[in-house]
Order: C-alpha cells, then sequence, then structure tokens
C-alpha cells in the first residue's frame, strides 16, 4: 500500500508544470499593470494625504484661533463681572440718593403747601403796609431830625460798598 496515493504520471507532472508557468507568466505580465495601479493608487492617496494635512493643518489654525476667542471671552466675561458689580453698587448709592431725594421732596411739598397757605395772610400785609412806605419814611426823618439820632443812624447803616 502506498501512502501518497498514486504517483503522477511525468506527462502529468509537465502538464501541471506548464500551467503552472503560464500562470507565472499572466502573473508577470499582468504584474506591471497591477504595480501601475498600485503606484497610481499610491499617489491618489499621497494626494489626499496632503489635502487631509492642508485640512488639519487649517483645522489646528482655527483651533488655535478658537482658543485665543475663548480667552479674550473670559477675559471680557471678567471684566462685565467686575463692571456689574460696580453698577450694582452704583446702584444702591443711587437708590439710596432718590430716598433721601423723595425725603426732601416731600419737605419741599409740604413747605410749599405752608407757603401756600400763608400767601393770602401775606398778600393782605402787603396791602397794608403799601399805603404806609410814605408814612415809614416820614417818620424815619423825622426821627433823624432828634438830637443825636441822626449820626447813631448813620453810624448803624452800612456804608456803600458794604454788605
Amino acid at each position: 500500500m502506498r501512502m501518497f496515493g498514486t504517483a503522477p504520471s511525468p506527462q502529468q507532472i509537465a502538464t501541471r508544470f506548464i500551467g503552472d508557468l503560464l500562470a507565472v507568466e499572466r502573473l508577470v505580465r499582468s504584474a506591471p499593470a497591477q504595480v501601475n495601479q498600485l503606484l497610481a493608487l499610491a499617489e491618489e492617496i499621497v494626494a489626499i494625504g496632503y489635502q487631509v494635512l492642508k485640512i488639519a493643518e487649517r483645522l489646528d489654525a482655527g483651533a488655535e484661533s478658537f482658543g485665543q476667542l475663548g480667552e479674550r471671552l473670559d477675559q471680557r466675561a471678567d471684566e462685565l463681572i467686575v463692571v456689574g458689580e460696580h453698577m450694582r453698587t452704583m446702584g444702591d448709592h443711587i437708590d439710596d440718593r432718590g430716598a433721601e431725594i423723595i425725603t426732601s421732596a416731600q419737605r419741599v411739598n409740604q413747605t410749599a403747601q405752608e407757603l401756600m397757605l400763608m400767601l393770602p395772610t401775606l398778600e393782605r400785609a402787603l396791602e397794608l403796609a403799601t399805603p404806609l412806605e410814605g408814612a415809614i419814611d416820614r417818620f424815619g426823618r423825622f426821627v433823624d431830625r432828634f438830637p443825636g439820632a441822626g449820626p447813631a443812624r448813620r453810624r448803624q447803616q452800612p456804608e456803600d460798598g458794604e454788605d
């Protein structure tokens, strides 16, 4: 009994050998075209790689700009917080001053109302005093004629230019 089965004949071996040689020949003949295709694909991959690299560089630059913008926004936010706190403090001061102004306005209103109530009395007093003006002047000149009264009044009255 044979272990490997039946041995091929020399003709079978030659046929198989020739078939293998023809396959190698076809492979060798098609190899340059396949290598050219592989080279074309490799060149295309390299071109795509360059495009990807350019896009990555632009993305990197954009990310860097975005980071800088974020830092500036962060600084502005800090400044806005400080300004907001200052505005709140100023608002509190304005609110306090507003309360003081309201209180003062209420006092002015009350005083104005009191003056309005007194106005008719003042008008009546002026109406009474107007006819007496001449009499008061005459009485003053009369008193000035008393001995020693004129020089004393002149000393009490302010001189021109003094007030």
